[in-house]
């Protein structure tokens, strides 16, 4: 079984319908009903598909046949607010001026 998921370098997610599209006219025009197809090439770019000639071209090609999903969220990444405090070890634990750690949107 293929992969449906098709996920390019830029964190885009496409929905691989290529399978589908070789079940004749009466399926790709269920698929074109409800969303826009794309040719989605192995470098990542793609281009929109308007014909039924276009799509046997890229399944002639080997191009994935793909629906927009969207982009993957960025990756999260915890800001540290003592990152510039004086840090001071006693005992065993660390402890900082409470002055010193910076909160909110600076």
């Amino acid at each position: 079984m293929k992969k449906e998921i098709h996920i390019t370098k830029d964190n885009f997610v496409w929905l691989d319908v290529t399978e589908a599209m070789k079940h004749g006219h009466k399926k790709r025009e269920e698929y074109w009903l409800a969303h826009e197809l794309f040719a989605v090439y192995d470098d990542g770019s793609d281009s929109m598909i308007e014909s039924h000639e276009e799509i046997d071209e890229a399944l002639n090609l080997g191009v994935r046949i793909c629906i927009e999903v969207g982009h993957l969220p960025a990756e999260h990444r915890p800001r540290t607010i003592w990152k510039d405090t004086d840090k001071e070890l006693i005992n065993g634990y660390w402890y900082v001026k409470i002055s010193d750690l910076k909160f909110g949107g600076v």
